[in-house]
């Protein structure tokens, strides 16, 4: 088996993608011009962007208060854009359609909308309306936002899915009562446009249910305030990952989450996920290929990148759980790309520049388990201590790494996907891929002040 250098590429230096984030990974797309593609961007994703602009593509970027509040966008990259917009957030119809017409007006043809996270997917389908763009839609975005809309459709593509009903009318009060009997216990509350495991929790009884329906919690990133209520089901819990063109995928890769993420209460804990290889479980691949073509289908989507998500239980059921058309978080792409040699975020922007399924250059992987984990504090406060990039190096099972936050940055872990140091790891048996990980969280801790790595005071 060779060794994690082997999906390195020699001669290639660190990047660095913005003050806080570094990645250690190149980009693998080599540059080109392509012919003056049009790009419409939504959200600040500076790797993306990079990516996107060696190719030749003409970018064109629209950026919420969000991104330029807190993502510190690039002032050189800005520069290098076609154009950059600025608006209050992605949910903001006037503005949106004002970006549109300085478009329309300007004469400037945009051939691709790319939208990069759940929360500019509305947005999107707006502007691809008003331009006349079928990349995605307002129905689209419907279809792949809303929670209870995705299950809808999934059953109509033959996927099962867990009971659900959902708590929205301003003008009727919820009856825990009929919820429970409808639902049953425990069961899952979330936003019905929600993103991950942001504002989720688990209700195991009707104390539970009671207290959730006269206080329900929305994070301020969330402007529906409707609930959906969910059966739990007990299992296994999966990612999948595609990029798609004209209903067929490009690469398609399984992972199994470290445990369901409604379990990762800790951020720095088993908070990850493990590729499965083809062919451990090709019965798998082929239930879920089959199904997520048909899935695509019902949702009006055939061009483009989704992150689904299912469990799988005990007795061998497989449960539709969410799906997402944009690039899955995390350390995914990475851990795709050390797995395979063609990073998801890669084949993706590939895709939107209008580049072909056989120029992507595929390699064998430099373990058999490859995947991807996040260490972080044992709680909030301010970093004090991080691993360095020397020992990380140093270290036999880590592929890659990506930093996102350095030492004095104040974090607070309000939920699992509070990423602070990403690593892609390997190893040859999937009992020695676990042993890494529970020996890497041991081995490499953040700190912060006042609370030692073990989590004490």
């Amino acid at each position: 088996m060779p060794t994690r250098r082997a999906a390195r590429p020699s001669g290639v230096a660190c990047g660095r993608s913005r003050p806080a984030v570094r990645r250690h990974h190149p980009p693998a797309i080599p540059v080109t011009t392509e012919d003056d593609v049009q790009i419409l961007f939504c959200k600040w994703e500076e790797v993306s962007l990079r990516a996107l602009l060696n190719r030749g593509a003409r970018v064109h970027l629209v950026l919420d208060a969000f991104d330029l509040d807190h993502a510190r966008p690039d002032p050189e990259l800005l520069g290098r854009m076609a154009a950059v917009w600025r608006v209050s957030h992605f949910d903001s119809i006037d503005e949106l359609s004002a970006v549109a017409a300085d478009l329309l007006v300007s004469g400037v043809h945009i051939d691709r909308i790319a939208s990069f996270t759940e929360f500019s997917q509305f947005g999107a389908g707006l502007l691809a309306e008003l331009l006349g763009l079928d990349d995605t839609s307002p129905r689209l975005a419907l279809h792949a936002r809303d929670k209870r809309m995705m299950k809808i459709k999934a059953k109509a593509a033959g996927w099962r899915h867990a009971r659900f009903a959902g708590v929205s009318r301003h003008d009727q009060r919820p009856d825990p009562a009929t919820l429970a009997e409808t639902v049953g216990f425990p069961m899952v509350a979330k936003p019905v446009n929600g993103m991950g495991s942001l504002s989720t929790t688990l209700v195991r009884d009707a104390d539970g249910l009671e207290a959730l329906l006269k206080q329900p919690a929305f994070a301020p990133e969330l402007h529906s305030r409707q609930l959906v209520l969910e059966e739990h089901i007990s299992g296994s819990e999966y990612h999948v990952d595609a990029v798609w063109r004209r209903g067929k995928p490009w690469q398609l890769h399984i992972s199994r989450y470290l445990r369901p993420r409604i379990e990762a209460v800790d951020p720095g804990h088993d908070n990850g996920s493990l590729i499965v290889p083809r062919e451990d479980d090709p019965e798998l691949y082929a239930y879920v290929e089959d199904r997520h073509v048909a899935l695509n289908a019902e949702l009006g989507f055939d061009t483009g990148v989704t992150h689904l998500e299912l469990f799988r239980t005990g007795s061998d059921e497989i449960y539709f759980s969410e799906i997402a058309t944009r690039l899955a978080g995390a350390n995914v792409p990475e851990a795709i790309g050390a797995y395979c040699g063609v990073n998801l975020r890669e084949a993706w922007v590939h895709e939107l520049c209008g580049g072909s399924p056989e120029s992507l250059e595929y390699t064998g992987p430099p373990f058999r388990y490859v995947g991807w984990i996040n260490l972080a504090p044992a709680g909030d406060g301010v970093i004090s201590g991080m691993p360095s990039k020397e020992a990380l190096a140093a270290d036999p099972n880590i592929l890659d790494w990506t930093f996102l936050h350095d030492v004095g940055d104040q974090v607070e872990l309000a939920h699992p996907s509070v990423w602070c140091l990403l690593l892609v790891i390997g190893a040859d048996t999937m009992e020695d891929f676990h042993a890494a990980v529970a020996r890497i969280e041991r081995e490499h801790p953040l700190s912060v002040a006042g609370i030692d790595t073990n989590g004490g005071s």
